[in-house]
């Protein structure tokens, strides 16, 4: 598995393919899982597609950073990855958090960017956001706060062992916070970086990055509609098929773009197709087929 060193972190990618580049960024916090080498597989016919593990996320290091929220560093290490590997100005794809790495690095910077595509926008209900925050940040800032470095890694690989088993109830969320565990476990010198970390400022760090999630209505993911309004690049927005990544949050994001496609299921799909999909969000792959090569025939 290549890794480079950008942006004083390294990150672990894979590049497929030939032709314009196209990035697949990955939702939640988390490695490459199975839609994204389905994207690449995909569109590698046609292009240069690079899929990666974003900072503190499967193979890539752990680099917790005193920012807004993990995807603002993310922003800035795909700016330098994308200069690294000669694949600016790139087509920027991606699904939940995934988007809005690709929302945020659009708008600070243009200039590596040709168009977007933006799947499952995630809820801003705050209800329902809560049990995921204090999975992802929240339980994993008091334990650390209260017993240590070590005890927030082996806290997060509980969880991911009870997701594993079946043993945690589907309310729980505890996928969320098996992102540590799994970035000590797919790169080894991720514990040595934990255990360096001072407990405290690992946990104001945790609760500044779960306030910014749940900022609020006027938002997507922590992006306010100002800062999205503001984005003039072609877009191609396709809606998620659960409640956490409901049509409507979609339609409110695309709503606040000034140039962007809308992605219609019912066109091509049956309504069966369409409730089994789930988390998949693989029903979107042809339209982004059909939005690149669009894009690239003007």
């Amino acid at each position: 598995m290549p890794t480079i060193n950008v942006n004083g972190v390294t990150l672990a990618y894979e590049v497929f393919g030939k032709g314009p580049s196209v990035v697949w960024s990955t939702h939640g916090i988390g490695a490459r899982g199975p839609l994204a080498y389905m994207v690449a597989g995909r569109l590698a016919a046609n292009y240069r597609v690079l899929i990666w593990d974003r900072r503190n996320s499967g193979a890539s290091d752990l680099a917790i950073e005193d920012a807004p929220s993990d995807q603002y560093p993310s922003s800035d290490d795909l700016h330098h990855l994308l200069q690294a590997l000669r694949m600016s100005p790139a087509y920027l794809a991606g699904a939940c958090a995934g988007q809005t790495v690709s929302l945020l690095t659009a708008r600070r910077y243009p200039a590596d960017v040709k168009g977007l595509i933006l799947v499952a926008t995630p809820t801003d209900d705050l209800g329902l956001l809560k049990p995921i925050q204090d999975a992802c940040s929240l339980a994993l800032a008091a334990v650390a706060e209260e017993k240590g470095m070590q005890a927030a890694i082996d806290h997060s690989t509980a969880t991911w062992v009870r997701q594993i088993t079946g043993k945690s109830r589907p309310e729980e969320h505890v996928w969320a916070s098996k992102w540590i565990a799994e970035a000590v476990s797919m790169n080894p010198g991720n514990r040595d970086r934990l255990l360096a970390m001072d407990p405290k400022a690992f946990a104001a760090i945790m609760r500044r990055w779960a306030s910014w999630y749940s900022s609020g209505p006027g938002n997507a993911h922590g992006v306010s509609y100002d800062y999205i309004r503001s984005i003039t690049l072609p877009a191609l927005v396709a809606h998620g098929f659960d409640p956490l990544h409901p049509r409507q949050a979609a339609e409110k994001l695309f709503s606040q773009l000034p140039n962007a496609e809308w992605v219609e299921y019912s066109d091509r799909y049956t309504q069966e197709e369409m409730e089994q999909a789930g988390w998949s969000w693989g029903l979107a792959l042809p339209f982004m087929e059909e939005f690149l090569a669009r894009l690239e025939a003007r």
